[in-house]
This record gives structure tokens, C-alpha cells and sequence, in this order.
């Protein structure tokens, strides 16, 4: 058997972002005008990603100008459950309660934060971070920049907190993270 190799998909510049989108949401290489600013707001979340540019292009596709404003408000805060379905595979091949919870606090609060300063934080937790942060950046779910810095993709992060909204989706006080002030 061959050895697995990982490979990174890179993510599409602005132009080309919008020229794939365009060509799966309105059969065209660039948005009408009275759809520019919803355009530029998916375009924004998807951060350059191309699955994600081809699943929401495609949702919605043919849709009328005020549902796809209401879709955008709504894709704002809950991913779409494609994309969800798709990301969440890598949340959970991780291998334990450790990693998965590390995974979450990253996503809801650590985002672009230190790692010295999350290892710091988080070690007295004893969630092993050193360890669990190698086994996010493996699975695709967290890089660290050059300033050493812990990034994750915009989507990926709102999965995390999809995960968390969804323990409780009508009481947010019964989840187990509380991360936005509403």
C-alpha cells in the first residue's frame, strides 16, 4: 500500500474567486450589478476556498434579489449544511475528546491568537497542546502563520461554533462555549 500524502488546496485569489462563483451562480464570469454586494459578502466568507464557492454559487443560483440578501444574513451565522458536512469530516477523525475540545476552544476563542500564548493557556487545562495543535494542522484544520500564530480558515472556524450552537440551539446558555455577547 502506498503511503497517504496530504495535499493543501490552495485557495483562489479575489479574481478568480469571483469568476467561479459567478459561473455557478449566474452561469457568468462576473455578478449583475444589484447582486455585487451580496456577492462580495460570500466572497469574503469563503476566503478563496473552491468548494465552498462552488456549493454556494450553485445554492443560489436563480434565486430572487431579497432571498439571496436572507440567505447571506443567514450563511453569516449558520454554515451551509453541505460545507458543514464536508469540513466536519476532518473535526471528527480526530482521535479523542482532547483534541476535539482543543479544536473547539481554538475555534471559538483562540483564533489568530499566540500559539506560545494558547499552549500557555491551554496546557493548564492539560489538554496537551503541542501534540493536539500537530494533529489539527494534519487533519487540515488549523495552520500557524509565519508571526506564529494560530489561523484557521473562516469556514472551519464556523463550523467549530456550528458544533457548539447546535448542543443547544434554543437555550445558547446551555452550550457548552459561550462566544459571541448576544
Amino acid at each position: 500500500r502506498e503511503p497517504c500524502t496530504r495535499h493543501v488546496v490552495e485557495t483562489l485569489n479575489l479574481r478568480d474567486s469571483s469568476e467561479l462563483f459567478s459561473r455557478h451562480a449566474f452561469r457568468d464570469s462576473c455578478p449583475p450589478e444589484y447582486y455585487m454586494e451580496d456577492s462580495q459578502r460570500i466572497l469574503k466568507q469563503c476566503e478563496g476556498l473552491p468548494l465552498a464557492l462552488e456549493v454556494l454559487g450553485a445554492y443560489l443560483r436563480d434565486k430572487k434579489a431579497d432571498v439571496w440578501r436572507s440567505a447571506v444574513e443567514k450563511l453569516e451565522v449558520i454554515p451551509h449544511h453541505k460545507i458543514q458536512k464536508i469540513l466536519q469530516l476532518s473535526y471528527e477523525s480526530l482521535e479523542d475528546d482532547y483534541d476535539n475540545n482543543l479544536f473547539l476552544d481554538i475555534a471559538c476563542f483562540f483564533n489568530e491568537e499566540a500559539k506560545s500564548r494558547v499552549v500557555m493557556i491551554l496546557d493548564e487545562c492539560k489538554y496537551h497542546t503541542r501534540i493536539g495543535i500537530e494533529k489539527l494542522i494534519d487533519r487540515c484544520l488549523l495552520k500557524i502563520d509565519i508571526f506564529e500564530k494560530l489561523r484557521m480558515h473562516c469556514l472551519i472556524q464556523s463550523m467549530g461554533r456550528e458544533i457548539i450552537r447546535q448542543e443547544s440551539p434554543k437555550e445558547p446558555g446551555e452550550q457548552s462555549r459561550l462566544w459571541h455577547h448576544k
